[in-house]
């Protein structure tokens, strides 16, 4: 008896004494959908982007606007002010033919970059320089020690070579898992990823070493592999002092990342935020046609092997047109995501090619470590003063709220970050889709209510239950389904109306949204893949609410059309509203504040907030459920200049504020 019961314990609960399994398996097919759908969209960016760069007059005609919009989706558009770098050497290794300097700046104020910067001796004049990028290997002393065979053998061949720290294995703690797991899916909505600042750091070495009389500044190579490769790929494709690039154990396509779930096993810092819908075939397209030599291992599970051959095609495309065969390689090992002897050789080959310009000769890849305490800038003793950890709350800069002194400097800047929005935010919703048809649904409908269900786009179907007026007509609600709510949850919320049939209602289920949502693994799968195509789940939401807004305004034409959400779905709303003008009032319960606390829309927080978003539903109604946060007294001063502040209310009453009473002269009712 106490093995069943234990047993019994480990069921799902839908299947406990023969309950109705019907909401897990929803749950289930809506995850399979939305992951089929988007493979289907990875795969259409891929295909996109290899027709862009299908000949060389065709890539031509757009490259100037696609480096503005990789700059833009590391968040370096407009670039940061260069400030100054306040250098600090803070010690000396010597070895046999080269010496390497300790060194730190600030490529931000207090943000420091730590690096080893190795310097042939006695070289006749000054010198080629390869900046290598360090992947992910910990070190109490920085990333640094752990690849510096790479500075070792560069010096030893007459090179420069600078091995920089990333943030998130450096002398002063820095993230690059802010989303993998530290939960801090705000980076998405802030529009950051470490790689923007890994570029930048890169960016302003090379600022420092120009200044660097042994270095010839016209002979700039970089280097690196798997987060030290991606690097590579994003700094040469937006920075063109770098005149070779060798990233190895880097690339793929977004159609074969997808497809293969591999972003389960990468860091934040591997991907811009794909809000302009690149592949990862523009980052080689952007390079083209300076010599690119890149690197891969067919057992390597983050870098599928068809995602590496399908950039090398396409790539090598490009080069060919551009007559420059001998400048693009890509060299397969039989390994998995690991260095070897052999790679680095072929990189330093390569760079003698290219930047020495000299013919092929053996290299000596033998070195003798520093221990890597040695080679610490601070010696285990970080500036108190650095800013690294939370650099993610200023690298992008995110406007505050401004007081507008007419209606007409308001309306111009609602036209304008409305476009914006569209553009930078939502640029992946669907250009055209078809009319909104419903057909039966699969959810159990409560007395008086239809199961409904309609494609939102193709291949993904949403759930909602709707009620139709039979006695009064007034405004259609639309409510917006919040994750784990189910009939009994929402009915006590619209206690007032449920049982009413004065207004149209009807409840929308968002995809993933339902009594069994998503497990949280399966979100934050979905997210990060969902980025990749320019989306996140409630972006995906969003447009779900959109298209049920067209179906309620189709079955119940004339009335008023609200739109009303708790928490996140709320804010759902307020979006729809904004986008919608044929919606006519937003109720929000429990109104998050700002996106840092949802929702999660790409980059939104480079442009505008919570508050402004209620301030551009103005003139229509924006309503408040119980509590108005104080956050969202800037859209009053916007309310004011349409000379309607009473359209945005507080109330205690959804049947009230569904009906016009937005007073509370009267009766409680129910």
């Amino acid at each position: 008896m106490r093995i069943a019961l234990s047993l019994l314990l480990f069921l799902p609960a839908t299947l406990v004494g023969q309950q109705e399994p019907a909401p897990y398996e929803r749950m289930l097919e809506s995850r399979r959908e939305v992951i089929e759908h988007l493979k289907t969209e990875a795969r259409l960016i891929t295909d996109d982007a290899a027709e862009e760069m299908r000949s060389r007059a065709s890539w031509e005609a757009l490259r100037p606007e696609r480096k503005l919009e990789m700059l833009d989706m590391l968040g370096l558009d407009p670039l940061p002010a260069k400030t100054h770098l306040n250098v600090q050497v803070t010690g000396v290794v010597e070895r046999p033919g080269y010496r390497i300097e300790k060194i730190a700046f600030e490529s931000l104020p207090k943000v420091y970059a730590t690096a080893s910067l190795y310097l042939p001796t006695g070289a006749d004049g000054p010198v080629p320089t390869v900046i290598y990028v360090c992947g992910h290997a910990y070190s109490a002393f920085g990333a640094k020690t752990a690849y510096q065979r790479h500075g070792h053998t560069l010096a030893k061949h007459g090179y420069a070579a600078m091995i920089i720290d990333p943030i998130q294995i450096a002398e002063t703690f820095g993230l690059h898992h802010g989303i993998l797991n530290n939960e801090m899916y705000d980076w998405y909505s802030r529009g950051y990823t470490p790689a923007g600042l890994e570029v930048w750091n890169v960016i302003r070495a090379l600022d420092y070493l120009e200044t660097r009389p042994e270095i010839d500044a016209e002979r700039f190579g970089i280097t690196g592999r798997s987060g030290g490769a991606a690097m590579s790929w994003f700094a040469a494709s937006v920075d063109e002092r770098l005149k070779v690039a060798v990233p190895v154990m880097g690339i793929s396509t977004y159609a074969a990342n997808v497809t293969d779930n591999t972003q389960k096993r990468h860091c934040d810092c591997m991907f811009v935020i794909n809000s302009r819908l690149h592949d990862m075939l523009h980052q080689g397209a952007l390079i083209v046609p300076r010599p690119l030599l890149m690197a891969h291992g067919k057992k390597d599970l983050l870098f599928p092997v068809p995602g590496y051959e399908e950039f090398e095609r396409v790539v090598r495309r490009l080069y060919d047109g551009y007559g420059k065969e001998q400048s693009f390689r890509n060299v397969v090992v039989d390994t998995g995501h690991t260095d070897s002897d052999y790679l680095r050789a072929e990189a330093l080959k390569w760079f003698d090619k290219h930047l020495k310009k000299i013919p092929a000769r053996e290299i000596d890849v033998s070195f003798e470590e520093v221990p890597a305490k040695e080679l610490a800038v601070f010696g285990g003793e970080p500036p108190a003063d650095s800013q690294n950890f939370r650099v993610h709350e200023f690298f992008n800069r995110q406007p505050q709220p401004e007081s507008y002194p007419t209606l007409s400097a308001w309306k111009q800047r609602r036209v304008q970050l409305i476009e914006t929005l569209k553009q930078h935010v939502f640029g992946a919703f669907p250009e055209k889709s078809a009319a909104v048809e419903a057909m039966s649904g699969a959810l159990s409908a409560p007395d008086g209510f239809e199961a409904l269900q309609f494609e939102s786009e193709p291949g993904v179907s949403v759930q909602a239950l709707y009620r139709a007026s039979t006695d009064g007509g007034g405004a259609a609600l639309l409510y917006v389904a919040s994750d784990g709510d189910d009939w009994g949850a929402i009915r006590d919320v619209l206690r007032q109306i449920a049982g009413s049939k004065t207004n149209p209602l009807m409840v929308v289920f968002p995809r993933g949204v339902g009594e069994v949502p998503w497990p949280k693994k399966s979100w934050k799968d979905i997210q990060r893949n969902a980025m990749h195509v320019g989306r996140t789940v409630d972006s995906m939401r969003l447009w779900d609410v959109l298209r049920s807004a067209q179906l309620l305004r189709a079955k119940a034409a004339g009335g008023d059309l609200v739109v009303a959400g708790a928490s996140v779905s709320g804010a759902l709303g307020l979006y729809a509203a904004v986008l919608d003008e044929e919606i006519d009032q937003a109720i929000l319960i429990d109104a998050p504040r700002t996106h840092r606390d949802g929702p999660i829309f790409l980059n939104v927080l480079r442009y505008t907030d919570l508050p402004e978003a209620a301030a551009m539903a103005a003139p229509r109604r924006v309503t408040f459920y119980g509590r108005m946060p104080e956050e969202y007294e800037f859209a009053r001063g916007v309310f004011a200049l349409y000379d309607a502040p009473e359209k945005m209310a507080l109330t205690m009453s959804i049947e009230g504020a569904l009906n016009g009473r937005f007073e509370h002269r009267f009766p409680s009712g129910l």
